[in-house]
This record gives C-alpha cells, sequence and structure tokens, in this order.
C-alpha cells in the first residue's frame, strides 16, 4: 500500500517500513525571493512539479544576517549571494553592537508568514525550514566577501576577541532559539539547521569548532524541540563528520561525493541518525545529467541498508535546474520498494 507523503517520510526518519526511499531537492529562487509571496508561490510551485516528498524552504542565504544588521544590493548578484553593502561588524569592538533580535523584527515576521503560507498550500507535505547555525549568522557579518569561503574576518574575531565573540553569538544564538520554536508554531515539521562550509577541515579547527560553533548549535536547536523533521547539514568536503552523533536532530545531510565524507552507506551504518542525501548538487547544473542523476541514485538505493535513509542531493541545486536531471531524481524511487 502506497504511504503518504507525511507517512512515508515519518518511516524513513524512524526507520520504519516504507513503500520507496522519499525523495527531495532543493534551490533558491532567485529574485522570487525578495518578494515574499513570489517566494512563497515558487516554492509551492517547485513541491508540486516535481511531487516531492518533503520541501525544504529554501530563503534568500542572507536573511539572518539581514536581522542583525548587514544590507545587501538585490538587484546585484553573484551566484545565490546579493552584493554586501554594509554590515556591523568592522572591526573586534563592533562585537558588542551584535545583541538579541527582537521577536518582531521584520524579517523575523517575513519568514514566519512565510512558513505557514507554505504550509496552508501544502498541507500534507513535510515543510522544513531553513535556519543557519550562530556561527555561521557571525561568519556572514564579519566577511565582506564571500563567507563561504573567506574566513580571514572570522578567524581575527575568534582569535583576537574571543570574549566578545562569545557574547556576540550568545545573542545571536538566543534569537535562533526562539525564531525555531516560532517556526514549529507557524506549522513546520522541523528545521534545516545549516551549518555554512565551517565545520570542516580548512574552515575551522577541531579546538574553534568545539568553543565557537558546537555548544550554540545545540543550544539554538533546543528550540525545535517539538519539530518531528530537524535536519542538521553540514556543507562542505572534509567535514567534522563525527560531531554529528552528539546534534538533537532526526537526520543529517552532506555533500557524500565530496573528498574526506563518508557515503550514504557508510554513513548509514555508523550514525543513530537517518541519513539523507546521496545525489550530487552539481549534476543538476546547466543542461544537467539525467543518465548520471539516474545512476547515482540506483547505486546509493541499492547500496544503503534499509530504513532510516531519504534520498536528495547533497545542497542546494542550481538555481535553474535543469528539468530533466529533476525528474530523473524523482523517477529514481519509484521502482526502489523497500522495507
Amino acid at each position: 500500500m502506497a504511504l503518504s507523503k507525511r507517512e512515508r517520510v515519518a518511516a524513513a526518519l524512524s526507520g520504519g517500513k516504507v513503500d520507496r526511499p522519499p525523495v527531495s531537492a532543493w534551490r533558491h529562487f532567485i529574485p522570487q525571493e525578495r518578494v515574499e509571496r513570489d517566494f512563497v508561490e515558487a516554492s509551492v510551485a517547485f513541491a508540486r512539479t516535481n511531487d516531492w516528498d518533503w520541501l525544504k524552504s529554501n530563503p534568500r542565504a542572507t536573511y539572518y544576517a539581514e536581522i542583525f544588521g548587514n544590507a545587501y544590493d538585490y538587484d546585484s548578484y553573484t551566484g545565490v549571494m546579493p552584493r554586501r553593502v554594509s554590515g556591523p561588524i568592522a572591526t573586534g569592538a563592533d562585537l558588542s553592537r551584535i545583541r538579541t533580535a527582537p521577536a518582531s523584527h521584520p524579517v523575523i515576521e517575513e519568514q514566519l508568514r512565510v512558513v505557514a503560507a507554505i504550509r496552508k498550500e501544502l498541507p500534507d507535505v513535510p515543510v522544513i525550514q531553513t535556519v543557519f547555525s550562530p556561527l555561521s549568522v557571525l561568519n556572514f557579518l564579519a566577511s565582506t566577501t564571500d563567507p563561504g569561503s573567506d574566513y580571514a574576518a572570522l578567524h581575527g574575531l575568534l582569535r583576537d576577541h574571543a570574549a566578545a565573540a562569545r557574547d556576540a553569538l550568545s545573542a545571536i544564538t538566543e534569537t535562533l532559539r526562539s525564531y525555531a520554536a516560532r517556526v514549529i508554531e507557524a506549522g513546520a515539521d522541523g528545521i534545516f539547521f545549516a551549518i555554512v562550509r565551517l565545520a570542516r577541515d580548512g574552515a575551522l579547527s577541531r579546538e574553534e569548532y568545539e568553543r565557537f560553533e558546537k555548544p550554540f548549535d545545540i543550544e539554538a536547536l533546543g528550540g525545535a524541540r517539538r519539530g518531528v523533521f530537524n535536519v542538521l547539514h553540514v556543507c562542505g568536503p572534509s567535514a567534522f563528520f563525527d560531531a554529528a552523533e552528539d546534534y538533537p536532530v532526526h537526520a543529517v545531510n552532506w555533500a557524500a561525493g565530496a573528498g574526506g565524507n563518508p557515503t550514504v552507506p557508510e554513513a548509514r551504518g555508523f550514525l543513530d541518525k537517518a541519513v539523507m542525501g546521496g545525489i550530487d548538487e552539481g549534476l543538476f547544473s546547466g543542461s544537467g545529467s539525467p543518465e548520471k542523476v539516474s545512476r547515482q541514485a540506483a547505486a546509493v538505493i541499492r547500496d544503503t541498508p534499509p530504513g532510516r535513509f531519504l534520498l536528495s542531493p547533497g545542497c542546494a541545486v542550481d538555481p535553474s535546474p535543469d528539468a530533466a536531471s529533476l525528474a530523473a531524481l524523482r523517477a529514481s524511487v519509484d521502482s526502489a520498494r523497500r522495507g
């Protein structure tokens, strides 16, 4: 008997029997992400068109940094990032300017309305809202170029202004913890908690991760404790994957094909949480690679032990993804029957 989307995802998260692996993908919507109603409509259409088993709401990457004072030019994008115009942190002394944001902040209220609107449009589809980790937010505030690859400013703050950085992280964490709770109240099934290319070799040392990332992450995730579908996303190659064991989430998503990271079958063998991923997000760019998507999906479905497995890319696909490759991803699970 075919399961509903909600039943299928719940069974996969708990290790129960599924009729087939749940499947989904997510992307940025540019320029729709700038306008609340346009973003909701684009997100809902993407879920319906591809018949995804869950929807990861994928707002503009800058929305947390906006809450704490960054300003952007949304008429000038490089990839998924608009050009940064200004921010609150120029020197270590500016860390004291980072305070807990009020619950009534316009960006917070905007995203709560987004979640509620998506929930109304997709009542039977699990929905998770993207929430960046506190240190990821601080890096967005500190970096004047690309926070996905430029960590010099953040490293300087953590090295030379550690106490002030921890105070700023506490304020960000309190904001995110409160926001996560309200996201669940607004109708989300959980949150997609993203550590944006930081919890990995080359971005943070293990000591920095243990001092400035992990404890604040776990505190922020406490706000989503009533969620039934909380996901940890560890972004980038050579991730500190072993740390995922300690996070209070139901599933872990990562770039399984990136160097230094475990494959989905490998992670399924030792993680006590569901694994989400298995598909290279790069296969959806340009003209796409539907045949490669199909082969990759068939292999990971075949090799991954039953239960606690959701098929997806390891990160967002291209903002203008190849429709045939998306269709191949969705079709890949139709002949896969698992129990």
